[in-house]
Formats: structure tokens, sequence, C-alpha cells
């Protein structure tokens, strides 16, 4: 069994910090769906989990020294704070991997910093690295060869993070997008074909997102009608949720 925390760094200042609108909403952050909660979900049950992200609260790096894996996940915007965070775990002797989307896009970024990093998507490959690491066999790089199945992305684990420092809830339909504007790198890192959730996996994470008392959900969508059948479909199974249950969530 490993005692393994993951790290979400905190925000750079940009237009998705909203830093200056949360403090009159009294939160710290929106909830990040695609990286901490999700990899808890992919987690076996054997081993222990804890979420740490940064943008609601400080890293305890004395806890981190304790786990046997410490995870650090993140986007372009939080590339500076990752490096600082990975140095300062590795003079602690910390034993780190790296995921996420700007080490798919610049994986010598890191250089030495990172024990391990994973490259793309990791519904397949962190299981397995746990396994392998478990037998001291781990590698130091690991890719899928396939696209994630999203039929089978487990609903993510939102019961570990502190939930009452969050404005907004965080829902992910479908990954992909068919366009190749020059400026965006997500069919880079989820291919140009959109693939999607079944309908029904998004509802149950909609009561999630109610039960957990949110008000408003964020569809974080590279793009949300990529697959406008799938779209229409969902959203038709939306409506009646929303009438049955008094219409809790703004979308």
């Amino acid at each position: 069994m490993a005692d393994i925390v993951f790290i979400n760094p905190r925000f750079e200042m940009s237009y998705w910090g909203m830093e200056y609108a949360l403090p009159f909403l009294g939160k710290r952050a929106n909830l990040p769906v695609a990286c901490l909660p999700l990899l808890a979900a992919l987690t076996p049950a054997e081993h222990t989990v804890t979420l740490i992200d940064e943008n609601v609260e400080a890293i305890d790096f004395a806890r981190c020294v304790r786990a046997d894996i410490v995870g650090v996940t993140g986007m372009s915007v939080q590339r500076f704070r990752m490096k600082e965070i990975l140095a300062n775990l590795k003079r602690r002797g910390v034993f780190t991997v790296v995921v996420g989307p700007w080490v798919t896009v610049r994986e010598d970024y890191f250089g030495d910093l990172a024990d391990v990093i994973f490259i793309g998507e990791a519904e397949e490959t962190w299981p397995r690295f746990l396994s392998e690491w478990k037998q001291g066999l781990h590698q130091v790089r690991y890719e899928q060869a396939e696209k994630s199945d999203m039929t089978k992305v487990p609903t993510p684990r939102f019961d570990l993070l502190k939930l009452r420092h969050y404005a907004f809830g965080s829902l992910q339909f479908s990954r992909g997008c068919p366009f190749q504007c020059e400026f965006c790198d997500i069919i880079i890192t989820f291919g140009r074909k959109p693939r999607t959730k079944r309908p029904e996996q998004l509802v149950e994470e909609l009561d999630d997102m109610r039960r957990a008392g949110f008000f408003s959900a964020f569809i974080v969508d590279d793009n949300f009608i990529g697959n406008k059948k799938a779209a229409k479909e969902l959203l038709r199974l939306i409506i009646p949720w929303q009438e049955k249950h008094g219409y809790p969530l703004k979308l």
C-alpha cells in the first residue's frame, strides 16, 4: 500500500484565477476536475490518497515528506510554481511524479526534478505505474498507446477536497476537439476526435455536485459541441434532471 499525496499548484494571476471576483463570494477557487479528484478516483482502493489544492490551502511539506509518492499536476499557467514545488520536494528527498497538460507538451521542462513523468492521459498508465512501483519495477516515463475510453472514466473523488472553499463545481463530459486553432494545444493533448462520457455518467456527477451544495457548475470541455449529437443527448437528459430537483444548478 502506498501513501500518496497529489498537489494542484496555485495559479499565476490569470483570467481563470478570478482573484478579484472570488473574495466577493467568500470563496478561494473553482473546483479542479481533470486533475486531483480524477487521479484519486483512478487510484486502487488499497492505497491512501490526500489531495492538496494550493489555491485553497497551503502545502504541508512535512506531510509530503511522510508520503511514499507525491504527484504534482498542472497546466501552462502553473508551470513556474510546479517547478518550485518539485525543487522543494527534491531537496527533501521525496519521490515525485508529474502528470497533466504541461508536462505532456513540454516533457523536458522539469529535467531531473521528477522521478517519473506521465505523458497524455493516465487512466491506464497511472494504475499500471502503481502496480510496477509496488514491485520495484516502475519506469521513468509513461505514455498511453491509445486515448482513454471516456465511458470508462470513473467519477472524480470530489469528497477528498475541501469543498466549502470552491465557488463553482466542475464537470468534464468530453475530451478532444475537431478543429486546428493555431493557438491551442488541445489536439496535441487530447486529439482531434471528441470522445464523450455516457450522458448517465455526467448526471451522476451532477448528483454529486447537488449533494455537495453547489449552485453552479462549469463544464470544462475543450469544445462542448465538438460532437453535437452527443451534446444534444446529454442536454435532453439534463433537462428532466433539473426539473426533478427544482433546477439546483446553473450550468
